[in-house]
């Protein structure tokens, strides 16, 4: 078999301080890109626009036709960018949106076996789906119009759609956004040459030179994003690259996940001792600043000067779960990384710090950059439904308890730590769904 790859970012960045003419130069094309983006959004973001954002050429050739990038003097090679840029946070709205259904028509229990298995099935044919809300005709092919006709006769099928619409106009929100931070680049529209990179600018045969750091080359889309204040720019380059097994990488691991200790492993080890601290700084900052930013809401130096302070803690944040991660993997050099299925989020119901601090966890971030680094390591990370891993004994099975930061066992007699524990039921568990 072929060697498997994985696509992970690179980053240059320019040497000197980009002058504060060519910046708002890069700062006008950024600001295009977002009122291209924006209008995708407004026109195509609704029940409307579903049948025409996949594969998204008939959005691209009516984007076309509008004018806008006339009007806006943008240079095609951002224009079409943008516009499958919006469409693809489209698509993402959509899928969001179809998760939170499926999760309210498990929970709600006037809805028979029958029922749920009609909505599942209109939900993934992506015609049934589109002529439930649009009002449109229904176009079905040989097996699967029958499967549809035969699940209709057993349920009310007026009823079902009436809900799946509502539950639509419900969750549905079409994107916006305000940001104009950076831009996508095709390939097309820079080149490499002078130890720097020139980048297509709005007038015609012009383009703007920016010295870099490195002399690295790339012949694929870019992403440049702008620092203005700083006059500093960072190119965000996707690559592919082979995945690599270090030496010694074999053995299994399983992991408990927590705020006040990132890992703890089914032997005992703990990393990130210190995300509390770090999550607790981005808490504070947030409970103590976001009145203020609220009162200050319009776009004005409160609202950046806040904005600026959160991203300034995230970044740190950040930093650390990488650096936590990749010390843990070097010392642990796992083959297999067992990982708990974590719950969403949730209010602790103790006080408003507690929850803030919850509702702020960032645990998918933890979770998708731990996978990130197993791939790149050719790890293999198994994700474990996590029902009840922190009240049953990793050893014996029998329902225990925990005693503060101490689980117990009464049929066995097992003492341990409480994640210690669960990180056991969490490898268990997910041997067991291997072998299944």
């Amino acid at each position: 078999m072929p060697p498997q790859t994985i696509f992970k970012t690179v980053y240059q960045y320019n040497k000197i301080p980009v002058p504060s003419g060519d910046m708002t130069k890069l700062q006008e094309i950024a600001g295009d890109c977002r009122s291209v983006r924006n209008y995708v959004y407004e026109r195509y973001g609704g029940i409307g626009g579903l049948s025409k954002i996949y594969p998204g050429y008939a959005v691209q050739n009516e984007m076309t036709r509008s004018g806008l990038r006339e009007r806006l003097g943008l240079p095609s090679v951002y224009f079409y960018l943008s516009i499958f840029d919006a469409l693809e946070d489209i698509r993402s709205q959509w899928t969001h949106t179809k998760s939170r259904i499926e999760q309210n028509i498990r929970a709600n229990h006037e809805l028979t076996p029958k029922d749920r298995h009609y909505l599942r099935f209109v939900m993934k044919q992506r015609s049934c789906f589109e002529a439930i809300l649009t009002g449109g005709r229904m176009e079905l092919s040989g097996d699967w119009e029958k499967s549809y006709e035969a699940l209709g006769e057993k349920v009310n099928v007026h009823r079902l759609n009436q809900y799946l619409r509502r539950q639509v106009r419900r969750h549905l929100r079409k994107p916006h956004t305000e940001t104009a931070d950076g831009f996508p680049v095709s390939a097309k529209a820079y080149r490499y040459a002078d130890h720097g990179i020139y980048v297509a600018m709005k007038e015609k045969r012009k383009r703007l030179f920016i010295l870099l750091t490195d002399n690295n080359r790339y012949d694929r889309q870019i992403y440049i994003r702008l620092y203005p204040k700083d006059g500093n720019i960072t190119i965000n380059v996707p690559i592919e690259v082979r995945q690599r097994k270090p030496a010694g990488y074999d053995g299994e691991i399983g992991l408990a996940i927590g705020m006040r200790r990132m890992f703890v492993t089914d032997r005992g080890s703990v990393y990130g001792e210190r995300y509390l601290e770090y999550q607790s700084a981005l808490t504070d900052y947030v409970q103590k600043k976001l009145p203020g930013h609220r009162r200050n809401a319009e776009n004005n130096p409160g609202t950046k000067k806040y904005d600026a302070g959160k991203a300034r803690l995230e970044a740190a944040l950040r930093t650390y779960v990488n650096a936590e991660i990749n010390r843990m993997l070097e010392t642990e050099k796992p083959g297999t990384v067992y990982f708990p299925k974590l719950p969403g989020v949730s209010k602790a119901g103790i006080n408003k710090k507690v929850n803030t601090a919850v509702s702020m966890w960032q645990k998918g971030y933890v979770k998708s950059r731990l996978a990130q680094k197993c791939k790149e390591r050719s790890v293999e990370f198994v994700e474990v439904f996590g029902k009840g891993i922190s009240v049953t004994c990793s050893y014996c099975g029998a329902a225990g308890k925990k005693d503060g930061e101490i689980f117990r066992c009464n049929s066995c007699g097992l003492e341990m730590p409480e994640k210690q524990n669960t990180a056991g039921n969490v490898m268990r568990k997910g041997q067991e769904l291997k072998r299944s």
